[in-house]
């Protein structure tokens, strides 16, 4: 077994910290008592990271027009293209699904049943990445802190788990 050295246990101590403090500046942008907040603001983090990684992939992202790609034709294309794990796909669009849910129903109303119909989505490994996040929560946990922590864990794993990947191939 290898031993990490200290620039290696400093590095992963410092994505630590940056994770503890992302996770924070989430909360505090989409801290909301109305679920309908949540999943809007979420969606659009999650939206803008799908993009980011397309273009950040593409050599010519301006003649796709990545920002008139719809949010379904977005994610198919990342996840078809192998930019992300396919792992966190049905996740990410439970979330626009419920999203929709939103926009088309002016009397939808998103209960624990939702969030359950959500949780079912996660795959293994996203479940375990999510618990471990719900686990350094400082608030109770109710169906909102979930709903929060599952969508920060998709958004962060968009932003930061294909770099480390990346970084660790390198």
């Amino acid at each position: 077994m290898n031993e990490m050295n200290n620039t290696e246990i400093k590095k992963r101590e410092d994505n630590m910290l940056e994770l503890k403090n992302k996770l924070e500046k989430f909360h505090l942008d989409i801290n909301s008592e109305n679920p309908m907040q949540i999943i809007l603001k979420g969606n659009l983090y999650i939206e803008y990271a799908l993009r980011e990684r397309l273009r950040e992939h593409l050599k010519n992202p301006e003649i796709l027009e990545c920002d008139k790609l719809s949010f379904s034709e977005l994610a198919k294309l990342v996840f078809s293209l192998g930019l992300l794990p396919a792992d966190i796909f049905k996740t990410v669009m439970e979330v626009n699904h419920i999203r929709n849910s939103y926009s088309h129903n002016l009397k939808y109303n998103f209960n624990d049943e939702e969030y359950q119909r959500l949780e079912d989505t996660f795959s293994p490994d996203f479940r375990s990445n999510y618990l471990s996040v719900l686990r350094a929560q400082k608030f109770p946990i109710n169906t909102l802190i979930k709903l929060q922590t599952a969508i920060f864990t998709i958004w962060q794993l968009i932003t930061n788990r294909y770099n480390m990947l990346e970084n660790h191939k390198n």
